[in-house]
């Protein structure tokens, strides 16, 4: 146990400058806080004031600070929350610092809820339960990794003011920051090699993973026919569901790894090649095939329940896909990569909507 309170507080402090580096502000105060709580509990109580008042102060000041982190959105490193935030915390050290005594006791009567009749622990443990489920909720309907790490962040403090499975509340802490980092880590990660729009792998992550290929293998260059057409016909917000569909049809490709390279052009990495011309003309008709419902345009009587000849539009698209496999002529990702979009432009010639390879 000693060697974990040396080396707990390095730990959070480590993962909030990951914190910090990768622009997860509300992250960073989570991790900040189990940071001060864990450098607070590894010391000594007989050496310092500070670690007197190091259990104390947690259960003062955490959750509160949980609960602010919850409600909090995202803010910019250069903005006035930031600064509250940095000042706030920056008071609570000094005051659990060098506090005089009648000056702590009348914050240990007032805090976490001094108004009400419970104990401290138990008001500290609701607020830490209440702020991890209001992440929690950001997280499942943001479908964001970060906020339920962040949460479990929360939800830490909670479980060591109880001492669940037996575990203190400075071991629960750290384990807390240590999944808040993990998850800082994985939301950063995702951002540098997955699609916001589509959910798939990046150009960036096909670069990175031809770099690693060796054999044999096909790649299929896909491109929505006559996009942008269609982006000025119907607007931005139809061209994105028809890219997410085309994705997510591309992502059932039997053998394939689809990637969105750019624009809407997409790309098929196929480990075994026999076959990939075939995989690729289902994926063909399964776009075809795939209806995209279309925005409902905003009505000027929009206060009026909607009418039933008001039916949702849809449209369908199509797709032209050209396919190369890696041999002695083609050994490179790029000259594979070349040859796949000289087929893909050869099903355009063709009349689009058909695979070459």
């Amino acid at each position: 146990m000693s060697s974990i309170s040396s080396f707990a507080p390095l730990l959070c402090l480590l993962a909030l400058a990951l914190a910090l580096a990768f622009r997860r502000h509300r992250a960073a105060l989570v991790l900040a806080t189990l940071a001060l709580a864990v450098a607070a509990l590894a010391t000594d109580p007989a050496v310092s004031e500070w670690g007197g008042r190091a259990a104390a102060a947690t259960t003062m000041f955490g959750p509160w600070l949980m609960v602010l982190a919850a409600v909090m959105p995202e803010p910019p490193f250069r903005s006035r929350r930031m600064l509250v935030t940095a000042l706030l915390l920056a008071t609570i050290t000094w005051l659990v610092s060098v506090a005089p005594p009648h000056v702590w006791r009348a914050l240990e009567g007032l805090l976490p809820l001094g108004f009400v009749d419970a104990r401290p622990r138990r008001v500290a443990v609701a607020l830490s339960v209440f702020a991890a489920l209001v992440m929690a909720m950001h997280g499942y309907h943001r479908r964001n990794a970060l906020d339920l790490a962040i949460a479990f962040g929360a939800l830490s403090l909670a479980f060591g003011l109880i001492e669940l499975a037996g575990i203190g509340l400075q071991l629960w802490l750290l384990i807390g920051a240590l999944v808040a980092g993990a998850g800082v880590l994985y939301s950063s990660w995702r951002l540098a090699f997955l699609d916001a729009l589509t959910g798939l792998p990046n150009r960036r992550a096909l670069d990175e993973t031809l770099a690693r290929l060796s054999g044999t293998y096909a790649l299929a260059m896909v491109d929505v026919d006559h996009f942008k057409q269609f982006n000025d016909k119907h607007g931005h917000d139809a061209g994105d569901r028809v890219l997410i569909e085309v994705a997510r049809q591309l992502a059932k490709t039997p053998g394939g790894r689809a990637f969105r390279f750019g624009g809407e052009e997409f790309c098929l990495l196929f480990r075994r090649p026999d076959g990939a011309a075939d995989a690729c003309e289902t994926a063909r008709m399964n776009i075809e095939n795939t209806p995209v419902a279309l925005p409902r345009k905003p009505s000027a009587k929009s206060r009026k329940a909607p009418r039933a000849k008001d039916k949702q539009r849809t449209v369908k698209v199509t797709a032209s896909i050209g396919v190369a496999q890696r041999d002695a002529r083609r050994r490179s990702p790029d000259e594979v990569l070349k040859a796949a979009d000289e087929c893909l432009y050869k099903a355009k010639e063709k009349g689009r909507n058909q695979v070459v390879s």
